[in-house]
This record gives structure tokens, C-alpha cells and sequence, in this order.
């Protein structure tokens, strides 16, 4: 199931907020170019795209991790290194059997999972993290 952006995924940093709009509006402009059988095209281009925005986005996210001291944050970055072994094992499938409808959704499904799972269980735990030491209390 196709998700979109709502205020649900929200972790209330904007610029954060912002990038993962980017995610999900990458995704949709994948399963558009599936639905119009346009997927071939589209994979290369989905692929090179997440790897580039997830390279920013995962700094942006750990510049902002480290400012706050978070201390989850060596648990978070192999969170990010296994979603980049994702997309690494998406390029070598590309590269191996060229693009296709199938490594199209493949694509489609690990982004959505992603946005969806990733900043649920864990972005919104950096931002209360962030949160609560805004708010006055102790860091630890």
C-alpha cells in the first residue's frame, strides 16, 4: 500500500521534516512510472536518487543526532548502514539483470518500509530525545 506524507510522520524538525517529504515523494514518482509501465526508466533513476538523498538525509540526521547527544545514535547509524545495504543490493541486481517491473517494486517496497517503519519506531526517538533536553532537562 502506497503511503503518503501526513503530519503522523511528522518528528517536528523541520528540515528533517522536509527531507523525508522528499522520500515519500520519490516513491510516488516510482510507482507512478510503475503504473504507467514506465518502471524500467524509472528504477535507475529511484535508485540513484535514494542512494544521493539517503547520503544527505542520514548526515543531516546524525549532525543533528550528535548536537543533542543522543545516545542511541551508534545503534541509529546501522540502522542507516543496513539500508544502504539494501540499496546497494538493489544497484547490484540493476547492474547484473538490468532494470525491470519486478526490481521496480522491489525498489518501491524498501522505500515505503523505510519511511514508514524507519520514522515511526525510530526518527521520532531522536526528536523527543531532542525534545525533552530542549525542554530543560539533564542530559545525560
Amino acid at each position: 500500500m502506497l503511503r503518503n506524507w501526513s503530519e503522523v510522520y511528522s518528528v517536528g524538525i523541520p528540515t528533517i521534516d522536509e527531507q523525508h517529504q522528499g522520500f515519500f515523494a520519490a516513491s510516488h514518482r516510482l510507482y507512478e512510472q510503475i503504473l504507467d509501465r514506465e518502471a524500467n526508466q524509472g528504477v535507475a533513476e529511484a535508485i540513484t536518487f535514494m542512494r544521493d538523498y539517503a547520503g544527505s538525509h542520514f548526515q543531516t540526521e546524525e549532525a543533528f543526532m550528535r548536537d543533542h547527544e543522543y545516545p542511541a545514535l551508534a545503534a541509529h547509524q546501522a540502522l542507516h548502514a543496513a539500508f544502504f545495504a539494501r540499496l546497494d543490493a538493489l544497484a547490484e541486481d540493476l547492474a547484473t539483470f538490468g532494470p525491470s517491473p519486478d526490481l521496480a517494486e522491489r525498489a518501491l517496497d524498501l522505500t515505503q518500509d523505510w519511511l514508514v517503519d524507519h520514522i515511526a519506531d525510530e526518527d521520532v526517538l531522536y526528536a523527543l530525545h531532542a525534545k525533552s533536553h530542549a525542554a530543560g532537562a539533564p542530559r545525560n
